[in-house]
C-alpha cells in the first residue's frame, strides 16, 4: 500500500510485550487508520518489563515479532520504526545487567556511585554486546532506529553526573600527561571562580567520546542496512552543556550520510499547569538551533503513567498543536501504557487523534513552509559550560546554561521570542562570556537585554560603556540591603509614571531576590527603581541607553534566573516590558501580543514565509481570552486575513481585522480563545 500523504505525521510509540503480542497486532492493524497514524515506532523491552541490558537470546527471539509488525503495517500502509528502550541506559531500577553481560563496566558518577545496568559509552564490552542487539533491530527494516536520551553523561540513576569509571579516568589522565583521581578532577571541574583548565579538557574529551559513540551506533546499523535512518532524542541543549555536546559534529556521526530525525522533549509528562508549554516550545527552538539544516522533526508528545490519569486528552491536543505551530514535521507520541493494555481501554485518545488530524494537518502545512519565526532573539552556545564561573560550593550540575526564565519571562508578557536573527536580543546569565568580542560588538549595535549577572560579564569585557554602567558588582539578596518595598515603574519616556509599583517580593510573596546596585554612566536613563516603605526612591532596578555603536540597551537590576516566578508578573510589568522591547526595537518591534481583562499567560507566533505570515496564540490561562491583538511591525500591508477554524478550514470572518500606522500593523480577532482551541491567523500581504 502506498504511503500516506500528511503534513501533520503522526508516529505511535507502542509496545507489543510477547504475552499479548496477537492481541495488540490485531489492534494496530485496525485502529491507527482510524486514528490517523501515520508511522508506528516499536518500543522494545519498555519500561516495567525491560531487562536491563537486552538479553541477547531474548532479543533473537522477539526478532520475529518484529518481523510481523514490519508485515502488517507494509499492508496497512503504516510506516514501521524501532525505538530501543535504553541505549546505553536511564536506570537501574533493580537490575544488574553484569550478569548477562560478563566484564560489562558500568558508569561511575562524580560522587562515585556506580550503576549496576547503565554502561559507559566506551565500554568495548557494551560496544560488542549492543552491535549484536542493534543488528538485530536493523535487519527487520525499519524507516528510523531512535536513539534514547540516555546517549548522555548524566542522570542515569543512581548516578547524577558521569562517566568517571576507569576507562574515562583513564583516558583524562592520558590527554592531561598525568594520572588523576576522580575526586581530584571533579573538584577541579566545580573550582570557584575562573574555569580550572582541565575543565575545559574534560568536557572537550567528553564531547568528542559521545561522538565517537553514535558514530559507532550509526556504522553498526548501516553495516547491515544503509538506508535506515537514525533518530536522536535528547535532553535539553543547556544540559548537553555539562557534557561537552559539540552539535554539529554529533548530529553529522549520527546520521552517517543519511537524513537525520530529531525527538527534543516537550516535557509536561503529567498535567500540571498549562504554563508549562513554555518548556515545550522552547525545546523545539532552541534544539532547533542547534542541528544542521535538513534534520526532520518530530517531537515527544508523552504520558506518564500513560493514561488520562496523567494528561487529558486537551491538555495532549494542545501538546500536538504546539509541535506543528513551531514547523515540526510530526510527533511520536507515547500515549498508551507499555503493560500490555489494549488502546481500547482509552477510547477517547484515539478518539482526539482522528478528529484533531484535519486541523492540526492544515496548521502543519502553513507552519513547515520555509521561513523564520520572529520575535526577540534568545541566546544559546554549546560552550557556556566551558567558560562558566561557579561560586564557592556550586554543584556540578549548576554548570548547566542557565536563561529559561527569561524566555519564560518574555512570552508570559505577550513578547515571543526565537533563537534567529532578530533586531533585538536578551541575554542573560553567563551565556555571553562564550561569545568573542566582535560576537558581543554585532550584539551591541542592535537592541540588547540585560539582567544583571550578563551586564557584569560585559563590563568585565570592556563594554561597559556600550551599556551605560560604571559597574554592575555581584548581586546581593535585597532584604540584605534594608527595607525595600517595590520597583516603581516611573520613567515616562518608556510608559512609566509615578506610583506604578511592582512587588520585589519575587519569585514568590516571601521571597529575597538578588539585585544588583548599579552604577550607571553620565546620560544613561533609569526606567524604573526601588523605593522604601515611604515610597522614597533608592537603588536602580532597570536602565537604558544608547551607544556609540547605533545600539541600544536596556539593563535589568535582578537576576532574572532567580528573580522570575508568579509574583514578577503583572500587569504594569508587561507594560514596563513591551514598552522597552519597543524602544530596543526602535519603535519596530517584531511581535507583541494582547488581550482583554482575561488576557494572561499567552503563547504567541509569527512566522513569516514570503507573501504570507503566520500568527499564532496559545491561551495557557483557564479563562478565554476576550480577544487577541498583535503588534507587528512590517513595511507591507495586509492584503487577506484568513482564521484557521476547528475543522481545519482558512476562512475570513466579520471578527478579524487589521489596522495600519506607518510600519505597525494591529491584528485584532475578536473570536474568544480557549485553551483548548489555539488561535491561528495567515496574513497575506499586498
Amino acid at each position: 500500500m502506498a504511503e500516506k500523504q500528511t503534513h501533520a505525521w503522526y508516529a505511535l510509540r507502542r509496545t507489543l510485550p510477547p504475552w499479548r503480542f496477537d492481541e495488540l497486532l490485531k489492534e494496530l492493524t485496525t485502529q491507527l487508520p482510524r486514528y490517523g497514524v501515520d508511522e508506528v515506532i516499536i518500543k522494545v523491552d519498555t519500561e516495567e518489563f525491560f531487562h536491563g541490558q537486552p538479553i541477547l537470546p531474548w532479543m533473537k527471539k522477539y526478532q520475529t515479532n518484529l518481523f510481523r509488525i514490519k508485515e502488517a503495517m507494509d499492508k496497512i500502509g503504516v510506516v514501521f520504526s524501532i525505538n530501543p528502550w535504553i541505549t546505553m541506559g536511564h536506570c537501574d531500577r533493580g537490575r544488574d545487567s553484569r550478569k548477562h553481560v560478563p566484564g560489562l563496566r558500568t558508569m561511575i558518577g562524580h560522587e562515585g556511585e556506580e550503576c549496576m545496568t547503565c554502561a559507559c559509552p566506551i565500554d568495548p564490552v557494551w560496544r560488542k554486546h549492543v552491535a549484536k542487539v542493534w543488528r538485530l533491530y536493523a535487519e527487520t527494516n525499519p524507516r528510523v532506529i531512535w536513539v534514547e536520551d540516555d546517549i548522555r553523561t548524566f542522570n542515569h540513576r543512581p548516578v547524577e553526573i558521569g562517566c568517571f569509571c576507569p576507562l574515562h579516568m583513564r583516558a583524562f589522565s592520558d590527554r592531561v600527561g598525568k594520572k588523576v583521581k576522580r575526586e581530584e578532577l571533579v573538584n577541579a571541574i566545580v573550582k570557584p571562580g575562573r574555569p580550572h583548565p582541565w575543565r575545559k579538557i574534560w568536557l572537550d574529551l567528553q564531547g568528542e567520546l559521545m561522538i565517537d559513540t553514535v558514530g559507532f551506533l550509526a556504522r553498526t546499523v548501516h553495516e547491515v542496512d544503509p538506508d535506515i535512518r537514525m533518530g536522536l532524542m535528547s535532553s535539553g541543549p543547556s544540559r548537553h552543556c555539562i557534557e561537552g555536546r559539540r552539535w554539529s559534529e554529533f548530529a553529522d556521526a549520527l546520521a552517517d550520510g543519511q537524513p537525520l530525525y530529531s525527538r527534543p522533549p516537550m516535557g509536561n509528562y503529567s498535567e500540571g499547569e498549562l504554563r508549562g508549554f513554555y518548556y515545550s516550545h522552547n525545546s523545539i527552538k532552541v534544539t532547533r538551533s542547534c542541528l544542521p539544516d535538513g534534520v526532520i522533526e518530530q517531537t515527544e508528545v508523552e504520558n506518564v503513567p500513560f493514561t488520562k490519569y496523567a494528561n487529558s486528552v486537551n491538555f495532549t491536543f494542545v501538546e500536538m498543536a504546539i509541535s506543528f505551530a513551531y514547523g515540526c514535521h510530526g510527533i511520536t507520541m507515547n500515549l498508551f501504557d507499555h503493560c500490555g493494555t489494549p488502546m481500547r481501554d482509552d477510547p477517547e485518545v484515539g478518539a482526539m487523534l482522528g478528529a484533531k488530524k484535519p486541523f492540526l494537518d492544515a496548521l502543519a502545512a502553513q507552519a513547515q513552509k520555509p521561513g523564520a519565526f520572529r520575535g526577540v532573539r534568545l541566546l544559546h552556545h554549546e560552550r557556556t559550560s566551558h567558560v562558566k564561573r561557579l561560586d564557592k560550593g556550586a554543584m556540578y550540575h549548576e554548570l548547566a546554561e542557565g536563561g529559561f526564565n527569561m524566555m519564560q519571562a518574555l512570552e508570559s508578557l505577550g513578547i515571543p521570542t526565537t533563537y534567529e536573527p532578530s533586531n533585538v536580543t536578551a541575554a542573560v546569565g553567563q551565556t555571553l562570556r562564550a561569545f568573542t568580542d566582535d560576537e558581543i560588538r554585532e550584539l551591541l549595535s542592535g537592541g540588547l537585554l540585560l539582567d544583571a549577572p550578563a551586564a557584569g560579564v560585559l563590563i568585565e569585557r570592556g563594554f561597559g560603556g556600550e551599556i551605560g554602567l560604571q559597574a554592575a558588582p555581584p548581586t546581593v539578596p535585597i532584604d540584605s540591603l534594608g527595607a525595600w518595598a517595590a520597583e516603581e515603574f516611573h520613567n515616562p519616556k518608556f510608559g512609566g509614571a509615578p506610583q506604578k509599583f511592582m512587588s520585589t517580593r519575587m519569585p514568590g510573596l516571601g521571597g529575597n531576590p538578588p539585585i544588583s546596585l548599579l552604577k550607571p554612566l553620565r546620560g544613561t536613563d533609569v526606567v524604573s527603581r526601588v523605593v522604601d516603605p515611604d515610597t522614597r526612591p533608592g537603588y536602580i532596578a532597570m536602565t537604558a541607553r544608547e551607544n556609540a555603536l547605533g545600539g541600544r540597551v536596556v539593563v535589568v537590576a535582578w537576576d532574572i534566573d532567580a528573580a522570575f516566578g508568579k509574583t514578577f508578573l503583572n500587569p504594569i510589568r508587561l507594560e514596563q516590558y513591551q514598552s522597552v522591547v519597543r524602544w530596543l526595537a526602535g519603535g519596530e518591534p517584531a511581535i507583541l501580543v494582547h488581550g482583554g481583562t482575561a488576557g494572561v499567560y499567552p503563547l504567541a507566533l509569527r512566522k513569516d514565509s514570503g507573501p504570507e505570515t503566520l500568527l499564532g496564540l496559545f491561551n495557557l490561562s483557564l479563562d478565554p481570552w476576550e480577544f487577541v491583538e498583535f503588534e507587528l511591525a512590517d513595511p507591507r500591508r495586509p492584503a487577506r486575513l484568513q482564521q484557521l477554524t476547528q475543522t481545519g478550514k482558512w476562512t475570513t470572518p466579520k471578527t478579524l481585522h487589521a489596522a495600519k500606522k506607518g510600519k505597525t500593523i494591529k491584528v485584532k480577532s475578536e473570536t474568544k480563545t480557549p485553551y483548548n482551541q489555539p488561535l491561528f491567523i495567515r496574513v497575506t500581504w499586498a
